[in-house]
């Protein structure tokens, strides 16, 4: 897509994504999986059950300060559990916690671990289905992390960082561009949750959005043109 004269691409992509009557494009015969499984993870960890009861009150949790400083602590494997399950869990309903613009989620979460208790260090992929992590890689990846993020963060005073990525090819929509709009609609709605469940356990959670886009899919072991990074939420305590 190239902008036109004197219109940004930002104002030409909506422009070309619009749904207008008697102009709505196919639908797709053939979608991509609702869901990432990997053939054969270096290693799997189940993480303890969420807990669906209790806990802060959505008000409350709305109300905190929702960045803090982080200082270094370790991250308890139970906070990560609540962390993964409200912003890319299901709910009694076997919806996603998080809502979504259309009926299958655009998203998968990955997990980057610097300090989280009775896990090495590394790179994961969240399973929703089995609520467990999928190890990609593991060694120390926080230094590779600083340099990814263009806003300034002190990779070691987090304990983990959530980075949400989005599949276009998920959605009916034949169009090349719409579905990219449901993408950082769902990627947005699971932020806020993480970020919201963050507060609710007493942690700090900063949300960014800048970043370097091919570096960041090459640490996540993505290929970034069908699925391609959209966001970060960094956890420390």
């Amino acid at each position: 897509m190239t902008a036109s004269r004197g219109r940004t691409f930002g104002a030409e992509f909506f422009d070309q994504t619009k749904y207008r009557r008697g102009q709505l494009p196919p639908s797709r015969t053939r979608i991509a999986p609702p869901f990432k499984v990997l053939a054969n993870p270096a290693e799997v960890a189940s993480l303890p059950a969420p807990q669906l009861k209790g806990g802060a009150g959505v008000w409350t949790a709305l109300s905190r300060e929702r960045s803090g400083v982080a200082e270094g602590g370790r991250l308890k494997q139970v906070h990560l559990s609540q962390l993964l399950w409200g912003s890319a869990g299901f709910n009694y309903g076997r919806q996603r916690v998080h809502v979504t613009a259309q009926a299958a989620s655009s998203l998968e979460a990955y997990l980057l671990v610097f300090n989280v208790q009775d896990l090495f260090a590394g790179v994961y992929h969240y399973n929703p289905r089995d609520h467990s992590l999928d190890q990609l890689r593991m060694g120390e990846v926080s230094g590779e992390f600083a340099e990814v993020a263009l806003a300034p963060i002190e990779a070691g005073a987090q304990a983990a960082a959530i980075c949400f990525t989005g599949v276009p090819a998920r959605h009916r929509v034949a169009d090349g561009g719409r579905p990219y709009r449901y993408l950082l609609l769902d990627a947005g709605a699971a932020a806020q949750g993480l970020v919201l469940a963050a507060s609710a356990l007493g942690l700090a959670a900063t949300y960014a959005a800048d970043f370097y886009d091919d570096e960041l899919a090459k640490l996540l072991k993505v290929d970034g043109r069908s699925e391609l990074p959209l966001c970060i939420v960094t956890i420390g305590s």
